[in-house]
C-alpha cells in the first residue's frame, strides 16, 4: 500500500510540473543593432484573469535587456491572442525596462480553454508562443 501512495504522489507532482511548464514559456531572439548582433532572452508567464478583472494576461520578462528599454519596444498594434479562430487585440502595460504585461479582454474565461497562440512584435522580431490553458 505504501508503494502505491508513493506512486500516486510522484504522479501528482509530475502532472503539476507539466501544468506549470505550460504556463511559462522561455525563448530568445537575436537582432542586429548598429551593426552588432545582440541576443535577448525572455520568459512569458500566463497570469490568467488574476491580474486584471475582465482580461486574461501574460507577463513578459527579459532576462537581460542589455540597456535597451525592450518593454516599450513591444508593438501594441501587432499584439494579439488567437483563440478558437478569433483574434483578440491586446494592450500593453509597461512595468519596467525589462518587463511588461499583455492584456486581452474576455467575456467568459471558460471560452479560452485549450490551446491559444500569443503573437507580438518586439523591435522587428515576430514573437509567437502557444499556451495550453
Amino acid at each position: 500500500m505504501t508503494k502505491f501512495r508513493i506512486l500516486i504522489v510522484a504522479l501528482a507532482m509530475s502532472l503539476s510540473m507539466l501544468h506549470a511548464e505550460s504556463n511559462e514559456k522561455k525563448g530568445s531572439f537575436g537582432l542586429v543593432i548598429n551593426d552588432n548582433f545582440i541576443k535577448f532572452s525572455y520568459i512569458i508567464t500566463y497570469l490568467g484573469n488574476s491580474y486584471k478583472e475582465g482580461h486574461i494576461a501574460f507577463q513578459i520578462d527579459f532576462d537581460d535587456n542589455k540597456g535597451f528599454d525592450l518593454a516599450s519596444e513591444i508593438d501594441e498594434a501587432e499584439t494579439k491572442l488567437k483563440v478558437n479562430k478569433k483574434d483578440l487585440r491586446g494592450t500593453i502595460e509597461r512595468k519596467s525596462a525589462s518587463s511588461a504585461v499583455l492584456f486581452f479582454p474576455t467575456e467568459n474565461e471558460d471560452d479560452y480553454k485549450g490551446t491559444v497562440k500569443l503573437y507580438s512584435d518586439i523591435m522587428g522580431y515576430k514573437l509567437q508562443k502557444s499556451f495550453r490553458l
